[in-house]
């Protein structure tokens, strides 16, 4: 019964990956944001409402918090996190560690796949995120000895839709409840994620 159900509800689930490292460039992070929100906003027209998420820092947090902020729009879709090890975060500035807490509380599921730190932890978490997805909207831009490279590669062995955050995706963007999205921003505290102290 329970491959069963994780058959039938990957074809309703998308994971999204990439780097920990964000753009410092205002125009192109902004890019990236305003992508990623239209690729949830169509996925959902087709019935793809649940949307995976790593827990690291980066490309993971933004995508978490958007998935979340898209709740206003869309309130069908989960955010599922999927996070390697119970202590993912405890080198992590305070500002970190407290944004990972809201995370994971806003969260609709939380799955930890490993009981400790292991050295292919990371792989198995990108690995299980792939296999419950259909689709998998990946921001790429290191091709080489990158884990985002790798879980990409892997999606494309495993016929996932693949959906490149830099490239433009169709303007279908809800156009209201602006004043809502922004409420939620302020409640959840909101940083920007590419500052001095991300990795």
């Amino acid at each position: 019964m329970e491959n069963q159900f994780t058959n039938q509800a990957r074809w309703h689930s998308c994971c999204l990956t990439g780097h920990r490292q964000l753009p410092r460039e205002f125009e192109k992070l902004e890019q990236i944001r305003q992508n990623l929100r239209k690729t949830i906003a169509s996925l959902v027209q087709e019935d793809i409402t649940i949307f995976y998420a790593g827990g690291a820092r980066g490309f993971d947090t933004l995508a978490a918090m958007t998935v979340l902020e898209m709740k206003v729009y869309f309130p069908q879709i989960r955010l599922y996190l999927a996070l390697p090890y119970p202590e993912q975060a405890k080198q992590w500035t305070r500002r970190e560690q407290q944004l990972y807490e809201q995370i994971k509380e806003h969260a609709d599921d939380v799955q930890v796949l490993c009981s400790q730190y292991t050295s292919d932890c990371m792989k198995k978490r990108n690995y299980y995120m792939v296999e419950h997805s259909c689709v998998c909207a990946f921001y790429l831009e290191h091709q080489v000895r990158s884990g985002t490279a790798q879980t990409v590669n892997y999606a494309r062995r495993r016929d996932c839709r693949m959906i490149d955050l830099l490239e433009e995706q169709p303007a279908l963007l809800p156009q209201t409840k602006e004043e809502e999205l922004v409420k939620w921003e302020e409640k959840v505290y909101v940083r920007e994620i590419y500052s001095d102290d991300a990795e």
